[in-house]
C-alpha cells in the first residue's frame, strides 16, 4: 500500500477525531463558512449546534472520519471530514463505498505550513485502507493544489439538484 506521507509540519500533530469532538469540528466548519462569506457570526450558535448533532449522529452510524491538527498545546488549528457512502461497485471500480471530503479549514495564522497537506494524506491512505473506490471533493482556489499534489483531477460531468 502506498502511503502518501501524512507528516504534520513541526509545532502541529494530527489525529484522528471522534465523536467527543464534535464541537470543535463543527466550529471550525463555522469558521470555514464565516470566511467563505456564506455566514455571519450572529449565527454561530444555532449553525455549532446542529452541526453538532449532524457530526455526533455521523460518528455513531459509522459514516464519517475526521482529523484534527492541533498546536503544541493541543488546540485545534485545521480539521478535514471524509464522510462515508455506499456505492454500486462498478466494473472499473469494484469497491462499494466512497468517501466525500468536506470541511477542510486551516485557521489562517497555520497556512502554509502543509497542514492541509497532511489532513488530505491522512484520509488517502485511511481509504486507501478501507479499499473505498474513490474519493470526491469540491475544492477552493486555495485548496486546489493541494489536492491536485495528491492525485485528484478535475470531474466536469457533476450535477446537482437543490431542493
Amino acid at each position: 500500500m502506498k502511503r502518501t506521507n501524512p507528516v504534520p509540519p513541526e509545532g502541529s500533530t494530527v489525529r484522528r477525531a471522534t465523536r467527543e469532538d464534535a464541537t470543535t469540528l463543527a466550529k471550525l466548519r463555522f469558521e470555514l463558512f464565516v470566511e467563505l462569506g456564506k455566514a455571519t457570526t450572529d449565527r454561530e450558535p444555532e449553525f455549532v449546534e446542529a452541526c453538532r448533532a449532524t457530526y455526533a449522529k455521523l460518528f455513531d452510524g459509522k459514516r464519517v472520519l475526521a482529523w484534527i491538527a492541533e498546536d503544541r498545546r493541543g488546540g485545534a488549528v485545521a480539521a478535514l471530514t471524509l464522510l462515508l457512502f455506499p456505492r454500486l461497485p462498478t466494473p472499473a471500480h469494484p469497491g462499494a463505498e466512497e468517501g466525500y471530503v468536506v470541511g477542510v479549514f486551516t485557521r489562517p495564522r497555520w497556512r502554509g505550513r502543509g497542514i492541509a497537506l497532511a489532513l488530505t494524506s491522512a484520509a488517502i491512505d485511511e481509504a486507501r485502507r478501507r479499499g473505498l473506490a474513490r474519493i470526491r471533493l469540491h475544492a477552493t482556489e486555495q485548496g486546489r493544489r493541494v489536492y491536485e499534489s495528491r492525485g485528484f483531477r478535475l470531474r466536469g460531468d457533476e450535477m446537482e439538484l437543490a431542493l
